[in-house]
């Protein structure tokens, strides 16, 4: 008897929390059924996902975005007026404007990389030449030869006196400990832990992660993608595809811009000086802008409204890359609307995944894309971890975000649009390349499923809200 008004008395105080949270329409259903139905875990639950504090984190997102504006105002590159990207809709880039007042800066040079191996070491070699600071944000730092191999590298850049400041964030990098980076501290270097979980404090909500991968070297040259730091980034403890970008030019001041809020929102130093600005020359002929979200994007969610509204512009082609696919109802409805339309979109997904719930949960949406027209490939033989968008051979997009909630609303993340043919036109080679070695999801398969199958999808996308 006493469990039972345990359980009401749960229910009774944290339905009227959650409808007060005004959440959207799903995630408050999804959230009230888990309450309804298993109060104490769901109790648990709602501790460490649902009690985000959000309106305490906007307000302090808030404020200091707004001490840190006007002095990278006064010293960040402004765009020139150049003619704006090929081929891409004047409506699209007057809503890239709205974001930042700027829109695609003119100028950036960028290297695409597929290899992981190759893409440390390149980043290694450019510490090893950083000769006044190098500034890193991560999500997942593991500590194999990788992770190791980058310490080391930026505790020589330390000792010869470069400043390095690491931020990681405490969930993403729970298992990396301290005294892992005690070399570096030694050496002068700076490490932080970005929202760290403490259960002395009540600090115990998991919610609102830094999923960011960023370097900044020199104020000069930018290293930004889906790769965390490890063996298994580098595909060298498992079969792993990603994707990462080395960036010159204007739009690198975007990225220090960010990892200069990121760092203020956990340290309090303001890092806003010519020193980690400099002035910036033109590069290349890339048009590049970076968009950054999280929780404090009340009024804009800019990657996933700069997303949505590609989509919903294409004209010819939409393909995407990405490991966890649960879409909400406008990137869905967006998907479907154009196959209807006639273009050709294609996802490409992991057949295999490390949280098995979302796997599920983005499976159950696979009957309405395909039968729109939508055309999905999963990988069999490894695990995809990139996140990119490409555009009708003019646009595409590089980052840190996935295509699910999480990372559209909850997670503080990073993406670099770039408006280039070029640049396009390689990514879409590469992708298409994917998708000659994945199987092609057919609806016929998907109607000859076991009934088990589709209860466990169903049951997973009632919870794709909270996911």
């Amino acid at each position: 008897m006493s469990w039972i008004l345990l359980d009401l008395v749960i229910v009774a105080i944290l339905i009227p929390t959650i409808l007060l949270q005004r959440r959207e329409s799903g995630a408050t259903l999804a959230w009230i059924l888990v309450i309804v139905f298993i109060p104490f875990i769901g109790l648990i639950a709602f501790w460490l996902l649902g009690t985000t504090r959000l309106h305490l984190r906007r307000r302090k997102r808030h404020k200091v975005e707004s001490l840190l504006a006007p002095g990278i105002e006064r010293l960040q590159t402004h765009a020139e007026q150049n003619a704006e990207p090929d081929l891409a809709p004047p409506s699209l880039i007057h809503l890239a404007r709205q974001f930042d007042g700027n829109g695609p800066l003119a100028g950036n040079r960028i290297e695409i990389y597929r290899s992981g191996q190759l893409l440390f070491d390149h980043l290694q070699l450019a510490i090893d030449k950083a000769t006044q600071h190098v500034h890193l944000d991560y999500y997942i730092w593991q500590t194999d030869n990788t992770g190791e191999s980058v310490r080391d590298t930026l505790v020589r850049a330390a000792n010869r006196g470069v400043e390095v400041r690491l931020l990681i964030d405490d969930v993403g990098s729970r298992a990396t400990k301290r005294a892992f980076f005690h070399p570096l501290q030694s050496a002068g270097g700076r490490i932080k832990r970005f929202l760290p979980v403490n259960p002395l404090n009540r600090q115990l909500a998991l919610n609102n992660r830094n999923h960011r991968k960023l370097v900044i070297i020199d104020g000069d040259q930018a290293f930004i993608g889906g790769m965390n730091v490890g063996d298994q980034y580098a595909a060298k403890s498992e079969s792993w595809i990603d994707l990462h970008a080395r960036v010159e030019g204007p739009v690198v001041h975007s990225i220090q811009e960010t990892f200069c809020q990121d760092w203020f929102h956990a340290t309090a130093e303001d890092l806003v000086s010519r020193d980690y600005f400099p002035a910036l020359e033109h590069y290349g002929p890339v048009h590049a802008q970076l968009l950054s979200s999280g929780p404090a994007d009340e009024r804009w969610r800019s990657i996933h409204l700069f997303i949505f509204t590609a989509i919903t512009l294409a004209q010819q082609k939409v393909f995407i890359e990405t490991p966890y696919f649960v879409p909400d109802q406008p990137i869905l409805l967006a998907l479907r609307t154009a196959a209807l339309r006639g273009i050709d979109v294609r996802l490409l997904l992991p057949s295999q995944s490390d949280h098995p719930l979302v796997l599920h949960a983005g499976r159950s949406f696979q009957d309405q894309l395909l039968q729109a027209g939508v055309r999905i490939f999963e990988q069999k033989s490894s695990m995809t971890h990139a996140k990119t968008m490409t555009i009708d051979g003019y646009l595409s997009t590089i980052g840190s975000a996935n295509m699910d909630q999480r990372s559209f609303r909850l997670n503080f993340e990073s993406n670099l649009f770039l408006f280039d043919e070029s640049i396009t036109e390689q990514m879409e080679r590469e992708f298409l390349k994917l998708c000659d070695s994945a199987d092609e999801i057919q609806l016929v398969d998907r109607k000859t499923l076991t009934r088990t199958r589709k209860m466990v999808e169903s049951v997973c996308r009632l919870l794709a809200p909270l996911l």
